[in-house]
């Protein structure tokens, strides 16, 4: 069990690639539209996020999935996930992630040329690839006529936060790049992003929230090696990952936050939120 000395001290050290920071500091949507647009190169319309850590699955018997951030313009739904770890199915999970955003965000009845775009960004502290690429762009093409794209809306980006070589990109971008490696501050957006953090460290309840969501990471750990090693944790963080937004949704009607605002912070239903105050 850590102790709350220990936990303080992991709340100091955290950083924007923390997953507790970037879904929190992601959720300012000036900050999440510089971020997408810097990344994505183009602009994006207004931003409605979808849910912010929030727990997705296509029905009872699939297999969830927690999306840091998940968002839609006019246009376009936009998944960002901040990857530590390196995991060697990544690509599968992909696959899975854009997928479950497909299916719901697709109301019944919905015609396949209403479907929007579906774009998934994976920043990654690690290079997920065998290149010495800063970023890995991937779109579906013809095997046989490599020039022929399938043009279904599909995207997929992985930012590779190691990389040395990074002439190819512009310097947004490379500052960008090297505030994820460095904390270096070179441009505006890492001055937002830094300033960010620091009022959200500086806040006694988010301090709180933390050390709720981390205890309880902790706890799912432990109970997902019970249940299964690999599997059996994944299967545990989700089910942490739950338990603490009721908490944090909890600690914000207490705050005297509007269950509107509880809703949107947390990603929980609002018939949820409405039962915590029942």
């Amino acid at each position: 069990m850590l102790t709350e000395a220990e936990l303080q001290k992991q709340w100091e050290r955290l950083t924007f690639t923390d997953d507790f920071i970037f879904s929190r500091v992601m959720h300012d949507e000036n900050i999440c539209r510089q971020v997408v647009e810097l990344i994505l190169g183009v602009r994006i319309g207004k931003i409605h996020y979808l849910s912010a850590q929030d727990e997705h699955k296509t029905d009872l018997d699939s297999m969830r999935i927690i999306m840091d951030v998940f968002l839609r313009d006019d246009n376009r739904i936009i998944t960002v996930e901040m990857q530590t770890g390196h995991k060697k199915e990544l690509p599968k999970r992909s696959r899975y992630y854009q997928s479950v955003a497909d299916v719901s965000t697709t109301p019944t009845g919905a015609k396949y040329r209403n479907l929007p775009d579906n774009i998934l960004i994976f920043i990654c502290t690690f290079n997920p690839f065998d290149r010495d690429l800063p970023r890995y762009t991937f779109q579906y093409t013809c095997d046989e006529d490599p020039t022929l794209k399938l043009q279904d809306g599909s995207l997929r980006i992985f930012l590779n936060a190691t990389a040395n070589h990074l002439d190819s990109l512009d310097q947004k971008l490379q500052a960008f790049y090297h505030y994820l490696q460095e904390g270096v501050v070179e441009s505006e957006l890492a001055r937002t992003i830094s300033e960010s953090i620091t009022t959200l460290k500086n806040n006694s309840l988010e301090r709180r929230h933390y050390m709720t969501w981390a205890v309880k990471m902790a706890d799912a750990r432990y109970d997902g090696y019970d249940e299964g090693y690999e599997e059996g944790i994944s299967i545990g963080l989700e089910r942490g990952a739950y338990q603490n937004k009721l908490e944090t949704a909890r600690s914000m009607l207490d705050y005297g936050d509007a269950p509107e605002k509880v809703a949107l912070c947390t990603g929980l239903p609002m018939e949820i939120v409405l039962k915590l105050i029942g």
